[in-house]
């Protein structure tokens, strides 16, 4: 299986000295959906930087190339970075794959094959960044009062996200209808600037690899915490 590197440089000092600095972490970043989540990350990576986090860290995205379109199973994704990583051998180096606990609602026991996957990466360095049911639920939540107003009074519903048609399951609807763009194609640049109320309301739901399993959540917020430490604060 083949990939390709986008790198994106975090360079967030204030002193005209960052640029003689070399990143105090990398992050290398293979994705399982090919448009919401690479377009969320992409404008992250500006509002961040915008913000100026104190912090200098390199993301480098993988791509699969065109004869690997299509392969994004969670299984592959992780084959993927343990390629990447027995090419790059660097030690200090972050590998991470983000995918939805969705991928496993075709399987005859969902919740189990979950675990299994989950249970076999843990034994490994790879970061796992997951939604429950699906990316869509971390854009709920930069939505103000969505814990309340929608996610509670709707919980079953969401979890199943069941697809309602041609374009919508029933989170991408909701979705769209609360802020007026289908993630399925597309995300507005200016939607990151609400991550601060997502960061908030993400505390009301499980950010637990296993508990995902059969609960609402995501811990694309304890990412996003980890990218704005200072790696120079850790032992």
């Amino acid at each position: 299986m083949a990939i390709r590197e986008r790198i994106s440089l975090y360079n967030r000092y204030r002193d005209r000295r960052v640029h003689q600095v070399e990143p105090f972490r990398t992050y290398y970043i293979i994705m399982e959906g090919t448009k919401t989540e690479p377009l969320y990350f992409h404008y992250l990576d500006r509002y961040l930087a915008e913000k100026r986090v104190r912090n200098n860290i390199k993301i480098i995205y993988l791509d699969r190339t065109s004869n690997d379109r299509g392969r994004n199973t969670p299984r592959q994704l992780f084959t993927f970075l343990n390629n990447c990583r027995k090419i790059n051998n660097q030690e200090n180096a972050v590998y991470c794959m983000v995918f939805d606990r969705d991928s496993y609602k075709g399987f005859s026991d969902p919740t189990n094959s979950y675990l299994d996957f989950i249970n076999k990466v843990k034994m490994t360095s790879v970061k796992m960044i997951v939604t429950s049911p699906c990316f869509e639920i971390w854009l709920l939540l930069h939505h103000k009062g969505v814990i309340s107003e929608y996610i509670r009074p709707h919980y079953q519903q969401i979890f199943n996200n069941n697809r309602l048609n041609s374009t919508f399951t029933y989170i991408s609807k909701m979705v769209y209808e609360l802020f007026g763009f289908n993630p399925k194609t597309t995300i507005p640049e200016d939607f990151v600037e609400k991550a601060d109320i997502a960061m908030k309301q993400a505390a009301f739901l499980t950010s637990d690899l296993v508990k995902l399993a059969t609960e609402i959540g995501e811990n694309v917020s304890d990412f996003i915490k980890e990218l704005c430490i200072d790696p120079r604060n850790l032992e």
